[in-house]
Formats: C-alpha cells, sequence, structure tokens
C-alpha cells in the first residue's frame, strides 16, 4: 500500500467525491431524458417493482403457488424490457452509473490499495497545484475591515448601511457558504468599482476552501479567455502540437471540473478575445449542470453584462449567481495616499 501525505490523502478523497458526484448527476439527467423519450421503460420499472413486492409478500405468507406466479412474471417483464431496449438501441445497463474508472468505480480504492487511476489523478492534483492558484496573502486572517468607511453616504447603498457594515456581512455569509460548502451549492457574482475589495474577498474565500482540502481554480478572465481561444485555434488547426493540445486540453478540463471556479475581474479587458463568448457559456452551463459554484468579480454592474458581453452571458449570472454589490471609496489607493503622507 502507499504512502502518501495526510494533505494529499484528503485532497484525493475529495476529488474522487466530486467525480462520483458529477457521473451520478449526470447519470440522473440521462435517465430523465430516457422516461421522457421513452415513458414505457418507466411502466416496466413500475411493473417490476409491483411484481417484486407481491412475491416478497407471498414469501413472507409462505404462498409458494404465488411466489412462482411473480417470479415468472418479473422474468417476463425483464425479457419484454430488454426487447424493447434492444429495439431502441438503448444499452440494456441503462441504469448503471457510468463511472470513468472500471476498476474503482471512482472510489481510487481497488482490493484494499490504490486503484491505478490515482496516478492520473495525482498528476491532476498536482497541476492544480501551480498554474492557477490563489494570491497566497489574501486570507481572512489579514482582512481589515476597518479600511472600509464605516460612514453612511448617499452614494454607496443609499445611505442604508456604511460600506464597513456591507464588507463585514458579505465576509458572514461567505463563511456560512465555506461552512456548509458540501450541502450549500451557489454562484456569486461579485461587482463594484476597483478597490472596494471584490478580488480580496473572493480570494480569501478560495484559499479558506483550499485549507478543506477542496479543489480551486483562481483565474483572471484575460486568461480564461485567451485558454478558450488558444483551445479554438488548436481544434481548427490542421496539423496542431500534440503537445501543445494535451496541455491546453488538461488546462481546460482542470478548469470545467474544479469544485469551485473564480474568476477575477470579468471587466471591459476580458471583452471579445477571439468570439470565444460561446465557450465561455458552455463552461457556465456545464458548471451549473453539474453543480460546481463559481464565484466571479466584475466592475460591471449585472445590466451592464449583456451590453458588454453577451445577452445570453447576462442572463445567465442574473438567473443564477447571487448578486453582491461592493461599493466604497477606492481603498487601495487611499492606502497608497496614506503610505505616501507618511514619508518623509
Amino acid at each position: 500500500m502507499r504512502s502518501l501525505d495526510e494533505n494529499i490523502k484528503k485532497r484525493l478523497q475529495r476529488y474522487y467525491e466530486l467525480k462520483r458526484t458529477i457521473a451520478e448527476k449526470k447519470h440522473a439527467q440521462y435517465l430523465e431524458g430516457l422516461y421522457q423519450d421513452y415513458p414505457e421503460i418507466k411502466d416496466f420499472e413500475n411493473k417490476r417493482t409491483e411484481y417484486s413486492l407481491n412475491k416478497i409478500r407471498a414469501n413472507i405468507k409462505r404462498e409458494n403457488q404465488k411466489v412462482q406466479y411473480y417470479t415468472e412474471q418479473i422474468l417476463e417483464i425483464d425479457q419484454q424490457l430488454n426487447i424493447f431496449l434492444h429495439e431502441n438501441n438503448i444499452p440494456l445497463d441503462y441504469e448503471k452509473i457510468k463511472y470513468e474508472c472500471s476498476f474503482c468505480q471512482d472510489t481510487g480504492w481497488y482490493h484494499n490499495d490504490y486503484c491505478v487511476c490515482t496516478e492520473a489523478a495525482l498528476k491532476i492534483l498536482n497541476q492544480q497545484d501551480n498554474p492557477f492558484a490563489p494570491p497566497e496573502n489574501m486570507v481572512f486572517s489579514a482582512f481589515d475591515a476597518s479600511i472600509f468607511s464605516d460612514k453612511r453616504e448617499k452614494e454607496f447603498f443609499c445611505g442604508n448601511i456604511s460600506p464597513n457594515e456591507a464588507i463585514k456581512g458579505i465576509k458572514k455569509m461567505f463563511t456560512v457558504f465555506i461552512d456548509n460548502f458540501d450541502q450549500n451549492f451557489k454562484n456569486f457574482y461579485l461587482f463594484g468599482s476597483p478597490g472596494t475589495g471584490k478580488t480580496f474577498m473572493m480570494a480569501c474565500v478560495a484559499n479558506a476552501l483550499r485549507e478543506k482540502g477542496i479543489n480551486v481554480i483562481f483565474i483572471k478572465a484575460v486568461q480564461l479567455f485567451e485558454i478558450m481561444a488558444k483551445r479554438r485555434i488548436l481544434l481548427n488547426s490542421f496539423n496542431p502540437d500534440p503537445v501543445e493540445q494535451d496541455t491546453v486540453r488538461r488546462i481546460i478540463d482542470l478548469i470545467w471540473k474544479s469544485e469551485i471556479l473564480c474568476i477575477d475581474d470579468l471587466g471591459l479587458g476580458a471583452k471579445g478575445i477571439s468570439n470565444t463568448y460561446a465557450d465561455f457559456i458552455a463552461l457556465l452551463d456545464e458548471r451549473l449542470n453539474s453543480g460546481l459554484s463559481t464565484l466571479i468579480t466584475s466592475n460591471l454592474k449585472p445590466k451592464e453584462l449583456a451590453n458588454e458581453y453577451d445577452e445570453r452571458i447576462g442572463s445567465r449570472i442574473t438567473g443564477n449567481y447571487d448578486l453582491t454589490p461592493f461599493e466604497g471609496k477606492d481603498v487601495r489607493r487611499e492606502m497608497a495616499q496614506t503610505r505616501k503622507n507618511k514619508r518623509p
């Protein structure tokens, strides 16, 4: 049995839990569509369930003739179902969840040892350590709410609360989100003018979740669009570099399947890179369908997204994300000015 660091063990366990969850959700969606297209399958299943329950009752009462009858009925139903599946080109094992690894069923464990598929999983986890980690210095222990004004001014939150009160409330909201991450699928769109704490707050959330062994990707929006544009170029190339193609494919896979994806600064700077909006929409849809949380920061208000990007992007974010406003003065500029004034 191989020996692994405790943190790696924890991350490996999370990795396989995520794979199983995604596979199970996709299978549930597959069955839902199958039953809609072929309601006869559900009828066969219901009849089989009915006969199975009757057989159990007959067994309890020791009614052997009825047991034999229901046994024959169940066999007949199964035969009829198999014929129906074959005629409609539906797999006989349609009820079985399709896990990626046929040995361990995406548990990472096979015959009292780590499965052979863990080698690939460890490579993915190692890749996740490097390219898209949140800034290490942006953590809740370094969070200082006092830098945000405690004055209630009409230009910020209509004067109802101060920036200081707002940032404390946002921190509390994200603390609840982190504590209940496994049971609480949510997406967040953090928006506001520069220097109001959006990126810092998102990085704090990302680092807190990483501490729990959760797979986090933290990436600039410009970088994300460039990666998607690069993939599109490679897909349309007649003779793509296989090494480069594999690298981009692995990166895309990391981004698409991360437990939590943090996209920083979805602003005008990321707009219009090689017409990748369709890919971005596909990413948002895939993560929504898989129940994977996404956090996005932007200087754009939700209603501005449709105008600056694409109406479909705007509708997906406004319809499926918790909209979290950040308002106040540019604390970065004020802190820089304070440092400047302190110089001799």
